[in-house]
């Protein structure tokens, strides 16, 4: 019974402090993003908060789309060879391509529908309006 016991503390004390860290790095997290939140609904959003959503637009879309297409790309070329026969052995995979592809087409297909989806979805940044005479002297209060 002891060493069943000794056991079970043995494997239960680096769970339990892998969980606490990790369950106090989520609730950190947590009360940040509901501080951030209340701070939106309100209207005081800081002013860090404003420049990142305006700066970024979609380029996480586009940069994790370009890596997987070249991620897909590479593996494709590095497992193409796999594919070719020796000499006098029928090839039963057409061009050399066979199953194994599969690991470099699906990285590829996905990194091509981020790239996709950021180009239907991104937003044409328009100038905004010169001001005229008439509203600037309306701001100025003449």
């Amino acid at each position: 019974m002891d060493r069943a016991w000794l056991t079970f503390a043995t494997c239960a004390v680096p769970i339990a402090f892998l969980v606490a860290s990790f369950g106090t790095i989520v609730l950190m997290r947590w009360f940040k993003h509901r501080e951030i939140m209340t701070l939106a609904e309100k209207g005081l959003l800081p002013q860090q908060y404003t420049r990142y959503m305006s700066a970024s637009r979609g380029r996480g879309l586009l940069g994790w789309g370009i890596a997987l297409v070249m991620l897909g790309l590479a593996l494709m070329i590095g497992l193409w060879p796999i594919g070719f026969t020796r000499a006098g052995v029928e090839n039963p995979y057409p061009l050399g391509f066979g199953p194994w592809m599969l690991t470099g087409l699906i990285p590829l297909f996905i990194g091509l529908a981020l790239l996709i989806i950021y180009f239907l979805t991104r937003k044409e940044e328009t100038p905004a309006p010169e001001m005229t005479s008439v509203e600037e002297s309306e701001i100025s209060g003449d």
